[in-house]
């Protein structure tokens, strides 16, 4: 499982957050299904912040060392 998995979780399932993005059922459950495998699409977290919340920053490099 991707760590994008307890997000999808915590939002109410693949079904509830296919439904908050208006996505076409029951297509759009399975979509959202997949990305607690392979993570939510970049360009969908970004652009539906008021659904998925403030994109993650990504860590330094120093800090990765530490």
């Amino acid at each position: 499982m991707h760590k994008d998995s307890e997000l999808i979780d915590k939002l109410g399932g693949p079904a509830e957050v296919a439904r908050k993005l208006g996505y076409e059922m029951p297509k759009g459950i399975q979509r959202v299904q997949n990305w607690k495998y392979r993570g939510i699409p970049p360009y969908t977290r970004v652009t539906r912040t008021d659904i998925f919340g403030p994109t993650p920053k990504k860590r330094s490099s120093a800090s990765k060392a530490a």
